[in-house]
């Protein structure tokens, strides 16, 4: 299927979920490689539930996990972490750079003294946005319970505001090929340029430790697609 590079949409029908984990599942190779990037294994809150194929890789490793949907839910949570996750590119769903400054300090107050923060983005490329913004264009397709799900995208890239606006079609078919649905969903997600979280991490101060170019500890190249950053105060 291609390597996918999508932020879960928040909030959505739970056949879209499922779909987005059959997909997923390729990326589970890397998800079992988060604990090897931490020396922390203690108590750990991970940010975004809907990724069930990464909460449940991290369930396999770390021996007392909190999961939430969202950093507002933190308010009803008293207790301090060893270690915070973000979900599969959860935090491109945070769009604009104030918010995100926001997020951090209210993360900082949940993190233990020696804690680390990791989290993952999605690396910008200008040729991936070159596409006509009115067209939709095909995706994929995989078969789940008998029935056929064909993935649609339509999106167009504000340079100003740095994010990426997204339409998707999701057509279920039976196994003859009989429309039988169709879902459609929005999401907005935001590309914050290296230099930019760079200096985000160090005005609310968080030292980063290491940066990869995939959970598997791969080094980050000038022509990666993704970073992840493993933060510490």
């Amino acid at each position: 299927m291609g390597k996918f590079l999508f932020s879960y949409p928040l909030y959505t029908d739970s056949r879209v979920i499922s779909f987005y984990d059959k997909i997923n599942l390729p990326r589970l190779l890397y998800y079992d490689q988060i604990s090897s990037l931490t020396t922390s294994t203690s108590k750990t809150l991970v940010i975004g539930s809907n990724n069930t194929v990464f909460v449940e890789s991290l369930k396999q490793s770390f021996s007392e996990i909190i999961v939430i949907d969202e950093i507002a839910d933190l308010h009803y949570q008293t207790d301090k972490f060893s270690l915070i996750i973000f979900s599969d590119f959860s935090f491109m769903n945070i769009l604009d750079a104030e918010n995100q400054r926001e997020a951090f300090r209210i993360l900082l107050e949940k993190l233990e003294h020696n804690g680390e923060i990791i989290l993952n983005l999605e690396l910008f490329n200008g040729d991936k946005f070159l596409e006509d913004p009115s067209i939709s264009s095909f995706v994929c397709q995989t078969e789940i319970d008998n029935e056929i799900f064909m993935f649609f995208t339509r999106q167009e890239y504000d340079y100003f505001s740095q994010i990426l606006y997204q339409n998707f079609t999701l057509e279920i078919l039976n196994l003859s090929g009989e429309l039988k649905n169709t879902l459609k969903f929005d999401q907005e997600i935001r590309y914050t340029f290296l230099p930019e979280i760079k200096h985000l991490f160090k005005l609310v101060g968080l030292e980063i430790k290491q940066i990869y170019s995939s959970f598997d500890g791969s080094q980050l190249l000038e022509n990666s697609d993704e970073a992840v950053f493993v933060l510490g105060k």
